[in-house]
């Protein structure tokens, strides 16, 4: 595994079940800071917009099926 690699996993890991949710959109800043925004949160407001991570838990988890198959 390269780097970049470990890097991703690493931040996988940290991000608990955010990073494997269909309803995901991730955010890089020109910096290079990941952050994990919530889609649910424009329709439902139970859902933060920028969830405190790692998530171990949530009501709107739908795992992606294409992270599935890779």
């Amino acid at each position: 595994m390269d780097s970049r690699g470990a890097q991703s996993k690493m931040e996988n890991d940290e991000a608990g079940l955010c990073a494997a949710c269909v309803h995901v959109r991730l955010v890089r800043s020109g910096r290079g800071s990941a952050f994990y925004l919530c889609r649910r949160s424009e329709s439902d407001p139970r859902f933060a917009r920028y969830p405190r991570l790692p998530v171990v838990q949530c009501a709107g988890f739908e795992r992606n099926a294409e992270l599935s198959t890779k």
